[in-house]
């Protein structure tokens, strides 16, 4: 099938160089990407304080340092009185909320939907959110409909490809992905015999929900996946994980997960590019997962990049905090808000979660 050409605009000195005219490339496309909140946003010390760690040198020395500034958690005093199991409802209840407000933001008919695919790092109930979204929206009765758990930060990937291989049984229909996250659930007020890689955990970590639509349509908007691939390092299992007794419950992330993300990070994705024809040189925008501030510099020293290619990044850590399933798809729509990618330019996304599990993703606009 031919390609069809569309003029790009010619660039300015502050814009880079990049081509008059560009093949623009058939595939599934990221049509539309929107976001929601919890609605209350916590600074690091209100949160130390909720937490009860507030006067912990080791505490404040981390939720000082981690590169999270404020958060929106759904954190209350009464939920942190009460265990995971006793949440339960609750949270099912805001990951609900959360997906609701942020597909109504598409403002997508759902009757053009084919495949349903949501996720969470977690999940205590049920029917699940595809199930639930499909019922609210009166959705064909037909839509594919899945539910993923436990991918958390390395989501994007593996999601876009479920989706866009479910798309291939409804031709001419789109694919809703819906990644929702209720961190504030997990998080524990603190005890003495509390390991360290608890309060680590709970100095990143908020809330919140990313919708995106893929759509085949080569007419479409929104940037192309034109190739991805997902990486599992080895004996990296206990690296990530989320640590759950009767009383207590936390994500655990291992001290020296930046690094162990990082070695052979670099020979990855040189690697990845290669085999796709490109270049480091030729990425536009790297679209990198705001783990924690160690999580950015890592791969930022690793890939030699600049502040300003990871300064996305580093924003939406700072504002938002590791938010999860969704983390990355909130670098992306701030990507293209803030650096608003011009027609040929290329991007890098790269995911980092439990596994531990890398995800690239090569996206052309």
């Amino acid at each position: 099938m031919p390609l069809k050409v569309i003029s790009a605009p010619q660039p300015t000195a502050s814009g880079g160089a990049i081509a008059a005219r560009l093949a623009r490339p058939a595939g599934t496309r990221i049509s539309a990407l929107e976001l929601a909140d919890a609605e209350a946003s916590f600074s690091q010390d209100q949160v130390l304080a909720m937490l009860h760690m507030k006067g912990d040198e080791f505490a404040e020395r981390i939720f000082s340092r981690c590169g999270v500034q404020r958060r929106h958690l759904s954190l209350t005093s009464a939920s942190l009185a009460t265990t995971l199991q006793g949440r339960t409802v609750q949270i099912e209840e805001e990951l609900f909320a959360f997906a609701v407000q942020a597909v109504d933001r598409l403002e997508v008919d759902p009757m053009e939907i084919g495949t349903v695919v949501t996720a969470t790092l977690y999940s205590l109930g049920g029917p699940t959110l595809a199930h639930r979204l499909v019922d609210h929206y009166d959705m064909d009765p037909s839509t594919d409909k899945y539910h993923v758990l436990g991918v958390g930060c390395a989501s994007a990937v593996p999601l876009m490809r479920l989706t866009s291989q479910s798309m291939r049984d409804h031709p001419g229909r789109k694919g809703l992905i819906v990644a929702a996250e209720s961190m504030a659930g997990i998080l524990m007020r603190a005890s003495e015999d509390d390991a360290k890689a608890k309060v680590v955990g709970s100095s990143l970590f908020g809330d919140g929900c990313a919708a995106a639509l893929l759509d085949g349509d080569a007419e479409a908007d929104g940037p192309v996946i034109v190739a991805s691939k997902v990486h599992q390092i080895g004996r990296t299992l206990g690296a990530v994980k989320l640590t759950l007794d009767a009383e207590d419950s936390y994500l655990h992330l291992d001290r020296d997960l930046p690094e162990q993300a990082g070695a052979g990070l670099r020979e990855l994705v040189e690697d990845f590019l290669q085999v796709n024809e490109v270049s480091r040189a030729e990425i536009d925008h790297w679209v990198v997962h705001p783990g924690g501030r160690r999580i950015i510099e890592s791969v930022q020293e690793t890939l030699e990049l600049s502040r300003e290619q990871v300064g996305v990044s580093y924003d939406v850590l700072a504002n938002h905090g590791n938010v999860g399933t969704p983390s990355i798809f909130y670098v992306l729509k701030k990507t293209i808000e803030q650096r608003s990618p011009r027609v040929g330019e290329r991007g890098l996304m790269v995911t980092i979660g439990p596994g531990i599990t890398v995800g690239l993703m090569l996206l052309q606009w």
